[in-house]
């Protein structure tokens, strides 16, 4: 134990050093692909190693890892292939916002602390990938054009890449949106349900072989384990693939070699394994909310559904689905205000969701069936063109119910906002009403009452922010003021930028309702707390009765400054690049 705690400190610390080191300036810098590319909005994002830089003169070997942005109207990076870049790496930028999210953070936690985009001219290519990992991208190859063979072109299709093999890059924006909405945002990637439908289906396919007492179990373990990482490296390794594989490793192991295993110790021992090779994953949203939603199944969805005992075969099957959602709610709803200060109604979310499970299961149980069966058996004329055809239907079917729903209600509530006092305070407040229900011990039931007292006491003495901040985005000016429980923003209401920044401030100072207005074409002027602002966009405008402050916009004509001699006694702001003001 001492061995492995110390493996990860000294991980944990090598992070860190990177993290404080200063890139040194350089011209040049080789790099290797080390994981597919993923399509941005603008450019392909490629995860490499950096081996060397470019340093006067000279090659400087390193050890980093970055991000490269490419033109999407190039050739795509493959995983494993060498490259020269000309240009520079630069420190991924903090964020510009308050309480908005800081990339820089999440992705220093995985080892990565420089980007750079480099057109197509820039590009060197050095080595090609290796054959071992174009094997993997060949099934993927492969299993994407079955799916395309089923499918049109279309929400359908781009909804199979993503859930089957981890390709999202064609969904657009309003598709991941209906998915959030509901709460079922995890059906887009590849995860523990997916994984875990994979696993049940195999078990069934091969069960037989465990009678065969000698030989039988080896053989079922090492097909089931073959098959699952297979996969596992078809959908490029992501994080939430390299959880849910490796705790049904575990589980397998323990089921096919009959050790006495519990749920909790294979969900606790998986998570231990992983930290221990990656110390700072416990930091990432992903993991805290996959391992927060399988304890929540684990420990209530037993007990829940004990609580009902319905007639009827039908009932039963939806309220087990309920129980469902409800069990992975409870330790995860929490870090989802958290992180994301929203939530789907709930009324909606539980109305919805286990319809949205049992549709998107049989889904995934067809999918999953057409892409073992299409390769094996495609020269039966009648057999997979049929089974594509449900495919098919059961997409139609789930999408049907999806955005009928998102399109006629409001299913997400927004500007909801937890501290850490208050999440910290719920967990406790968690651990004690389970030690009173499982000991009977009366002063557990008090302790988490006054546990719980704290958050609404909390609630009530945090005081309202009054706060104004003023930015550049996407080359337009950002103004956004929070009084009390109302917000003021002017700027572009249909910026990405604009609603994924904004939000976490707004929500954590207590601002419940905002008004969001486009600003004026040309120059303007407008008042906070008694002071004049004029945003100038050329020379002319009317000087105020008192001094003023000048913003400059980022493309306004400074060749003849004269003008600026009537604005001596005003404060001036030059807009060149985002920054925090």
């Amino acid at each position: 134990m001492l061995a492995i705690v110390g493996l990860s400190f000294l991980r944990t610390t090598q992070l860190a050093s990177f993290q404080n080191s200063i890139i040194p300036p350089h011209d040049a810098f080789v790099f290797q692909v080390s994981r597919p590319p993923s399509q941005g909005s603008k450019s392909w994002i490629v995860r490499a190693d950096v081996l060397a830089l470019h340093v006067d003169n000279q090659w400087r070997q390193v050890h980093l890892s970055g991000l490269i942005y490419v033109p999407l109207n190039g050739t795509l990076l493959v995983n494993g292939q060498l490259f020269q870049g000309y240009g520079n790496l630069k420190p991924i930028r903090t964020p510009i916002m308050p309480l908005a999210f800081d990339w820089s953070r999440y992705y220093a936690s995985q080892g990565i602390f420089a980007s750079a985009y480099l057109p197509l001219q820039n590009l060197k290519q050095l080595g090609d990938s290796k054959a071992g990992i174009s094997f993997y991208l060949h099934l993927r190859d492969l299993a994407k054009y079955y799916l395309h063979q089923a499918l049109p072109a279309g929400v359908h299709r781009n909804v199979a890449d993503a859930m089957f093999l981890g390709i999202g890059n064609s969904l657009d924006f309003e598709t991941r949106q209906s998915y959030a909405a509901l709460g079922a945002i995890h059906i887009l990637s590849v995860s523990g349900m997916h994984v875990g439908l994979l696993y049940l289906g195999l078990g069934i396919l091969f069960g037989f072989l465990l009678r065969f007492r000698r030989w039988g179990p080896w053989v079922y373990f090492c097909l089931i384990m073959a098959i699952l990482w297979t996969y596992a490296a078809m959908t490029g390794f992501s994080a939430p693939v390299m959880r849910s594989v490796w705790m049904f490793s575990v589980m397998l192991f323990a089921q096919v070699f009959r050790m006495h295993s519990h749920p909790v110790n294979s969900w606790a021992f998986s998570g231990f394994v992983l930290l221990v090779i990656q110390p700072l994953d416990f930091f990432q949203v992903g993991f805290q909310l996959s391992y927060a939603a399988v304890l929540g199944l684990i420990l209530f969805q037993a007990r829940l559904v004990s609580l009902v005992k319905p007639k009827y075969w039908l009932v039963s099957q939806v309220w087990e689905l309920t129980c469902v959602a409800i069990s992975a709610q409870i330790l995860t709803w929490p870090l989802i205000i958290y992180y994301f200060q929203q939530f789907p109604n709930p009324i909606y979310f539980f109305l919805l969701n286990p319809i949205l499970i049992l549709l998107s299961s049989i889904t995934l149980g067809i999918g999953f069936l057409y892409l073992i069966l299409a390769p094996i058996f495609s020269f039966i004329p009648f057999l997979i063109p049929g089974i594509g055809q449900l495919l098919l239907l059961s997409f139609e079917l789930l999408h049907g119910v999806m955005f009928s729903t998102t399109n006629q209600f409001q299913t997400v509530i927004s500007f909801i906002r937890l501290n850490e006092f208050e999440v910290g305070c719920y967990y406790m407040g968690l651990v004690l009403l389970w030690f009173w229900w499982t000991s009977r011990r009366i002063y557990g039931l008090y302790l988490c009452l006054l546990v719980m007292t704290g958050i609404l006491i909390n609630r009530f003495i945090e005081p309202l922010n009054d706060h104004a901040y003023l930015t550049l985005a996407e080359k337009k000016l950002v103004y956004i003021r929070g009084q009390g429980m109302h917000g003021q923003v002017l700027g572009d209401p249909t910026s990405i930028w604009l609603q994924s920044n904004v939000l976490g401030w707004l929500s954590r100072s207590q601002v419940v309702d905002t008004l969001t207005q486009a600003w004026p074409n040309g120059s303007f002027t407008w008042l906070d707390q008694g002071k004049e602002f004029v945003y100038l966009m050329r020379p002319g405008i009317q000087i105020i009765r008192h001094p003023a402050h000048l913003i400059l916009a980022a493309d306004l004509d400074l060749r003849d400054p004269r003008f600026l001699q009537a604005w001596q006694n005003s404060t001036w702001y030059f807009v060149r690049k985002p920054s925090a003001y």
